[in-house]
């Protein structure tokens, strides 16, 4: 075996030969060199190998050495694949953890086959059509049961101690992208939006119209921790805002001419003050929105440095299924602000590189390629910067470049690990009633309601229990009472409870109060230095 892997690196050093996978077919009537490497090696090599092994191997190297984004998808996850960028799936509409040797379900979505026929959180799941899921392969067995098209599902319901039975029958599940949104006072309003997937513009053009029937004047547009997804989605989206003929973005390439992305004028948000919300996680199609915004002074950006991904990716399916998604071009902003931070380093730094950030290193060290010296200019005649991303108007205070702090690691760790929804699902449930008796409204459960002390040592307890974390070593009080809170709003109230609750805490809407006093000083918009973009 060590020799196997001996051989590897010989392999993908020669795998420049792949290029002939990426074009429109593959050449069948003469091997390339590529392909006669591998047959060299099945037939004589010393050992027995996996050709196709060594091929996907060499596939995946080859393309990690072009940029951080071209990517290979074999066959087996790429219509999984497409269905994350599509915003939908077929499924239970479960999402589930394993916990106390079983796998306990988190969260039942809206309108899905599991909430329609009973699940509920809490549930445990003990057998996925007759297969056990309390021994070491219940995920693999899960999983098994989750390829046919019905599902018989056995739970234990710890609330009435006893197991039920339920029949199931896959269905499309449809994640909506922007279902946090309302009105922080009488104008202005608030919106979120996770992703961009097939139905976001719509769902956003919902959220809109419901917040303008409730008084909106200006509007919070959150992008925070939104990773990107159809450009399509985001360029529809900047089209709500802007005047006609004003460029959203453009894209070009080595192999690829320029193309141009133009709003038509027929906005649905075009008057209203706008705040953009960003952070390091605010990614790709998020930070095109976010760039034609500042370049044309439509918006306020508030927040952190987004990621600085600006590279386009075309997907090239295969014969056998798998897919490469291949760089081909890059964005640039209306101005031309190239967003895509610099990679010439190895791709774990590049991925890491946001944790290396602070405030004042961001603004005095950019990262950018030195080679570009243009100044760039908003419409308005803002100086802008360049570099690693879209950089804020107005910084914000950054918890994710404080994530060295052993504190915010913690509860990172105990996020993703469900552990607040976890200990409210076994140890609280029983108070969530008297505390909606005792807090009515949301408002008056955030301004008054605080977690006990007898809470946070119970939740102490349990997360040294379970998650093995000893968790009296840190002094994170105020953290885990934080993070509780927001987890008992969300199940009170649903994501907009907790949505305002983590807003609140943050100083977000104080913040964007005072942003809007200073909205025409902070975009000059008084100035009217009007300028011509040109690339």
């Amino acid at each position: 075996m060590f020799a196997f892997k001996k051989i590897v690196p010989l392999l993908l050093f020669s795998g420049i030969a792949f290029g002939v996978f990426v074009g429109t077919k593959i050449n069948t009537e003469k091997k390339d060199k590529f392909s006669e490497i591998i047959d060299i090696i099945e037939n004589d090599y010393v050992d027995s190998t996996v050709g196709e092994l060594i091929r996907e191997e060499a596939i995946v190297h080859l393309l990690s050495q072009l940029d951080p984004h071209s990517s290979y998808i074999p066959p087996q996850l790429s219509a999984i694949n497409e269905q994350q960028i599509r915003g939908n799936f077929d499924g239970l509409g479960i999402e589930n953890i394993l916990f106390d040797d079983s796998i306990m379900i988190t969260k039942v979505m809206d309108g899905s086959s599991a909430q329609k026929a009973g699940l509920k959180e809490g549930d445990r799941m003990l057998k996925a059509n007759m297969l056990s899921l309390l021994d070491s392969n219940a995920f693999d067995n899960l999983s098994l049961a989750l390829e046919k098209s019905t599902v018989q599902l056995s739970v234990f319901r710890r609330s009435v101690n006893k197991s039920i039975v339920f029949n199931l029958k896959k269905a499309s599940v449809v994640i909506n992208s922007s279902k946090i949104y309302y009105m922080v006072n009488q104008s202005l309003g608030y919106i979120k939006i996770d992703r961009f997937s097939s139905n976001t513009h719509q769902e956003f053009l919902n959220s809109l119209t419901h917040l303008k029937q409730q008084g909106l004047k200006d509007l919070i547009l959150d992008l925070r921790n939104n990773g990107g997804g159809l450009l399509a989605e985001a360029v529809a989206i900047a089209n709500e805002f802007l005047a006609k003929n004003d460029i959203i973005t453009y894209t070009k390439g080595n192999k690829r001419n320029l193309k141009e992305y133009i709003a038509d004028g027929n906005g649905q948000f075009k008057k209203g003050k706008l705040i953009l919300l960003t952070n390091q996680n605010t990614a790709s199609s998020s930070e095109i929105l976010t760039g034609a915004m500042q370049d044309h002074d439509r918006a306020v950006v508030l927040g952190n440095r987004t990621f600085g991904k600006g590279l386009v990716q075309e997907p090239f399916r295969l014969p056998d299924g798998s897919t490469i998604r291949l760089t081909t071009a890059r964005y640039y902003t209306p101005s031309g602000r190239s967003i895509q931070k610099t990679y010439s380093k190895n791709i774990d730094w590049y991925r890491n590189e946001i944790f290396r950030r602070n405030n004042l290193q961001d603004t005095l060290n950019p990262v950018f390629d030195s080679t570009v010296v243009k100044d760039f200019f908003s419409t308005n005649g803002r100086l802008l910067t360049i570099g690693g991303g879209i950089r804020p108007d107005v910084i914000l205070k950054d918890p994710i470049s404080d994530s060295f702090s052993v504190s915010a690691k913690i509860i990172l760790i105990l996020n993703q690990s469900k552990a607040f929804d976890i200990f409210i699902i076994d140890y609280y449930q029983n108070e969530l009633s008297q505390i909606k008796k005792d807090f009515p409204t949301m408002q008056a459960f955030n301004f008054n309601f605080q977690c006990s002390n007898q809470q946070i040592e119970k939740l102490q307890q349990v997360i040294f229990k379970k998650n093995n974390i000893n968790i009296y070593q840190y002094n994170i009080k105020q953290l885990l009472a934080k993070n509780l809170k927001a987890a008992i709003a969300y199940k009170l109230y649903g994501e907009n409870g907790k949505s305002q609750l983590l807003n609140l805490y943050d100083g977000i809407f104080s913040i964007s109060f005072d942003v809007l006093k200073n909205y025409n000083r902070i975009l000059n918009i008084n100035a009217k230095k009007s300028r011509k973009f040109d690339y």
